[in-house]
């Protein structure tokens, strides 16, 4: 997984002014979860939008039939609960830690507020945004288009310090195939 990162470096990185890292910084607050700790419960909203500063969380849902669905990962450098911004309603799925994670939490009032203040600020929501509907794009047309192998190939391409990380059930959930699918996959890999 990869290493820590920090508030302050990660707005320095996006080409934040000095200046406006210092005011944003204290708006957000970090937290530490453990492995397999719920961040955003299925049917909530915490209210937060949250920056991976180290670890792995997958989004989830439970099926009509009770499955569990892995619907997408988050790493080190990802923001996630980013859907509360969204809307004010009940989350359609859930966050859970896959590894020890600390997140820096800002509040859905307060990061509206911000994005009024420092417009620089919802242009990196916007970026953020763009990529992560053209994920979820390109997660839709491989469904669509490539057989399981290929959606395999693709999900350890695209998230190379996951696949031998994170439980295998989670990984055939997310690319829509069962377990025993994905170690046939592997075996013939």
């Amino acid at each position: 997984m990869a290493n820590a990162i920090n508030m302050p470096d990660y707005l320095n990185q996006q080409g934040f002014d000095p200046d406006l890292i210092q005011a944003l910084t204290p708006l957000f607050r970090v937290r530490d979860f453990q492995k397999g700790e719920i961040l955003l419960p299925q049917g909530e909203n915490t209210k937060v939008v949250c920056l991976i500063l180290q670890g792995v969380v997958r989004g989830f849902y439970l099926d009509a039939a009770g499955a569990d669905i892995t619907k997408c990962f988050s790493q080190t450098g990802d923001w996630c609960c980013i859907y509360n911004l969204l809307d004010d309603g009940p989350s359609e799925y859930g966050i859970e830690a896959l590894a020890d994670c600390q997140v820096a939490q800002i509040s859905v009032p307060v990061l509206r507020q911000a994005f009024d203040d420092a417009p620089v600020l919802r242009d990196l929501y916007e970026k953020l945004f763009r990529q992560a509907f053209i994920i979820s794009d390109e997660k839709g047309l491989a469904f669509q288009r490539l057989p399981a192998k290929e959606r395999y190939l693709e999900f350890v391409a695209n998230y190379p310090d996951l696949a031998g990380q994170i439980r295998q059930e989670y990984i055939a959930s997310y690319i829509g195939i069962t377990p025993s699918s994905l170690s046939r996959i592997k075996r013939e890999l």
